[in-house]
């Protein structure tokens, strides 16, 4: 080949245009690794990946998340880190960081952190505790956070009352901020002082009254029931010396088709949790509820009394078709064509429990005669189909549809200042309340099956992998390395 100065400038030529050409191609490589992600999940079940459920709802967070773990344990780190990885890659804006626990433990007790690594979620200026790790148990806080419809809650006051603002040990407050980081809107309502109850009412709360109702506040309150709103009944044990020991509630009571019972629960399973007191229950079990679905916690329940449906209310449906037929259509109160409630036991206290009737001294025993032995149903949920009409002059409009749901329990102390830090108070009342504004529902992921996770190994299998190992494979390299020098030798 002859070798000119034309050649040469060609292959310079050809040479700069290669490298300029590899240059361009490494950068828009590199534009593109950072502008675009392709990532792919071949594991079995695509176990690494979220599912399309939590797709969709990634879609509809609109604003950014904080997500704060309180752990200083690096092994708690790295599975939190990559679970939060998954939605960092759908959702940029979610942010991520570790404090210590330690550091503060004031702060701990404020934000109710119970368990190392919990998190703690923020959206929109509102905040939710999560405890456990999983993608299921995250979705659900982030629906639950997404939730932007108004819940107004209004505690009925003037009969000495939980309050949900006073800061003394029987009241209410410390409970109240965390239904206000939830999005609740909390109010407070005299019924001697209102002609009319508000219209926005999400949940009305009863909250272990101390002294009688007047009859027209009661007649406000069934007026509201049987129009179709939602209500928190807080009871507390039965004083019989006193001349009304429902606090004129007692129609109340009968309309929802329960009583409460004379007596004090006795529970000998606080000794477990070296509890001393036996006037305490404690509920580790729970019926299947909305409520209660996926809660597991133990839940503390000091001075409770037990709750039974009256035997009457089986048969009320006939009544209500009865009255149904000669009730005026324009009345208030009758703009509501109700069906009768469905009653559900949701707290139940252990089997070797009791409701004792006798006052609580000393030593306390269980009697056949006087006692009523356990489980005692100490929580009761009410609700049916409310049909609603919209009263017009001349037009008639359709009948709208929706349910009514109502809790009642026989123990307010749960909730107060004192007891609501103790085990999974906290959450169990949260959930009542997200199931009374219609808020409990669950994002339900299926799980992911692990195949081949497990190797299963007769010890006779074993036993060989262990000789192929130990024996075998050193036998084969002790030979071939002597192969190898007798043949180098012999050269």
């Amino acid at each position: 080949m002859n070798i000119s100065h034309h050649s040469t400038r060609y292959r310079n030529f050809h040479n700069k245009l290669f490298i300029l050409l590899f240059l361009i191609i490494i950068g828009l490589l590199g534009f593109l690794s950072t502008r675009y992600v392709y990532l792919a999940d071949w594991t079995v079940n695509s176990q690494n990946s979220l599912n399309e459920i939590t797709l969709k709802l990634l879609d509809t967070l609109e604003g950014p998340i904080d997500i704060v773990s309180y752990t200083n344990n690096s092994q708690l780190k790295e599975p939190i880190k990559e679970l939060i990885a998954r939605y960092q890659r759908i959702k940029p804006d979610i942010s991520l960081s570790f404090e210590n626990p330690i550091a503060d433990p004031e702060k701990m007790r404020t934000l109710n952190i119970r368990l190392e690594g919990e998190m703690r979620i923020s959206y929109e200026g509102r905040q939710e505790n999560l405890a456990k790790l999983s993608e299921q148990d995250l979705s659900n806080t982030l629906y639950r956070l997404l939730r932007s419809q108004e819940r107004t809650v209004l505690f009925v006051q003037g009969h000495g009352e939980r309050s949900p603002t006073r800061q003394a040990n029987f009241d209410l407050s410390n409970f109240s901020s965390h239904l206000k980081k939830q999005g609740f809107l909390l109010g407070t309502l005299n019924l001697a002082k209102s002609t009319a109850l508000p219209d926005n009412i999400s949940i009305l709360v009863i909250a272990s009254p101390r002294t009688a109702f007047l009859p027209g506040e009661v007649s406000r309150l069934i007026a509201y029931v049987n129009s179709g709103g939602n209500l928190l009944w807080l009871g507390d044990p039965l004083d019989i010396k006193k001349a009304q020991p429902m606090y004129g509630l007692l129609a109340l009571s009968e309309l929802l088709g329960i009583e409460f019972l004379d007596g004090v629960v006795v529970d000998p399973t606080t000794e477990q949790y070296s509890i001393s007191r036996p006037d305490y229950a404690i509920v580790t079990d729970y019926p299947e509820h909305p409520i209660n679905q996926g809660f597991d916690s133990v839940t503390l329940f000091p001075q409770a009394t037990g709750i039974e449906r009256l035997p009457t209310f089986l048969n009320k449906e006939e009544t209500l078709k009865e009255k149904e037929a000669t009730e005026h259509e324009d009345s208030d109160e009758n703009n509501a064509i109700n069906s009768p409630f469905e009653i559900t036991p949701f707290l139940l206290t252990a089997e070797n429990s009791w409701l004792e009737s006798s006052p609580i001294t000393g030593n306390v025993h269980y009697s056949e005669l006087l006692d009523i032995g356990g489980p005692i149903s100490i929580g009761m949920t009410m609700q049916r189909q409310t049909k609603l009409k919209r009263n017009k002059v001349k037009e008639p409009t359709p009948k709208h549809t929706k349910e009514q749901r109502i809790v009642v329990l026989g123990d307010g102390d749960f909730l107060s200042n004192t007891f609501l830090g103790n085990a999974g108070n906290l959450d169990l009342g949260l959930n009542i309340f997200n199931w009374l504004s219609h808020d409990e529902q669950f994002i339900a992921i299926p799980g992911r099956i692990k195949n081949d996770i497990i190797l299963d190994l007769s010890p006779t299998q074993l036993s060989f992998l262990g000789m192929f190992f130990l024996l075998v494979i050193p036998a084969l390299l002790i030979l071939s390395g002597t192969l190898i020098w007798f043949r180098r030798r012999n050269r």
